[in-house]
C-alpha cells in the first residue's frame, strides 16, 4: 500500500470514525494511514484539518475532495498516526502533490457533526484504550458513569480533590485549575471540567495521557 511514502513514526493507533480522527489531531500535523473494511488511504492532517487525502478500495482510487468525502462515510477504520521528520514531510507532500491528493477546501462541501449527548461523549472516552471508568458529577454526585465503579464514593472524592486543586492554585498564583492528574502504581486518575459539570477518569497505570486529554478536549 502506498509504497512510496516515508514511514515515518507512529505515535498512536486508533479505531474510530473519520470525526474522531480530526479531533485527536487538532494540535500536531501527522500523516495517518487508514484501513477499513472498505479498503486503505492515507491522510495529512494539519490541526485537525485534512490536508491531503487518498483512499483505494475495490471501488476505485479517490484523491483530494473525492477521498475526503469517503472518509467521511459511516464506516469505522483503523487509523496509524506518524509524525514526520522535515524531510520526511516535504517528500510526503511533495508525493501526494505530483499524485493529485491535495484537499481544496473551497470546494470540499461543510461536513454535517452531530452533537452527542453526555452519555455518549463520556462513552466515547471510555472506549480509550486503559480507562477503565468515567463518571460526570456536580457538587459530589454522579450525574453519569460509564464503566464499573463505586461512582458515589469517586464523585465524593472528586468534588474534595476538586476543591484541594482550586484552592492551590489559588494560593499559587498560577491561574485558574483546568485539570488535575494523579498518577499512583496502580492507576492514573483524571479531572476536568465538562459543560457545567466536571468529569473524572480512572484509568489503568500505562493508559495513554496524550490521548485521553484530547478525548477530553473533544467532548468538553
Amino acid at each position: 500500500m502506498i509504497p512510496m511514502l516515508p514511514d515515518g513514526k507512529r505515535i498512536a493507533k486508533l479505531e474510530c470514525p473519520f470525526a474522531e480522527l480530526s479531533e485527536y489531531s487538532s494540535q500536531i500535523l501527522v500523516g495517518v494511514k487508514a484501513y477499513s473494511e472498505r479498503g486503505t488511504g492515507y491522510l495529512i492532517m494539519e490541526n485537525g484539518i485534512p490536508a491531503i487525502g487518498y483512499f483505494s478500495s475495490d471501488e476505485g482510487d479517490y484523491r483530494g475532495n473525492d477521498a475526503i468525502l469517503i472518509f467521511r462515510e459511516p464506516q469505522k477504520f483503523t487509523f496509524e498516526i506518524m509524525t514526520y521528520s522535515e524531510p520526511e514531510l516535504r517528500d510526503a507532500v511533495t508525493y501526494a502533490i505530483n499524485h493529485k491528493w491535495l484537499v481544496d477546501h473551497q470546494t470540499l462541501p461543510p461536513e454535517e457533526k452531530a452533537e452527542l449527548s453526555d452519555e455518549q461523549k463520556l462513552e466515547k472516552i471510555l472506549k480509550q484504550p486503559g480507562v477503565l471508568a468515567v463518571a460526570a458529577f456536580f457538587e459530589g454526585f454522579p450525574v453519569h458513569s460509564k464503566g464499573k465503579g463505586d461512582f458515589e464514593k469517586v464523585a465524593a472524592i472528586a468534588e474534595d480533590f476538586h476543591r484541594a486543586g482550586v484552592k492551590i492554585a489559588g494560593d499559587l498564583g498560577i491561574g485558574m485549575m483546568d485539570q488535575i492528574i494523579l498518577e499512583t502504581s496502580e492507576a492514573k486518575f483524571i479531572l476536568a471540567p465538562f459543560g457545567d459539570l466536571f468529569i473524572c477518569i480512572l484509568t489503568t497505570t500505562n493508559a495513554n495521557l496524550g490521548l485521553i486529554r484530547l478525548a477530553i478536549q473533544g467532548v468538553q
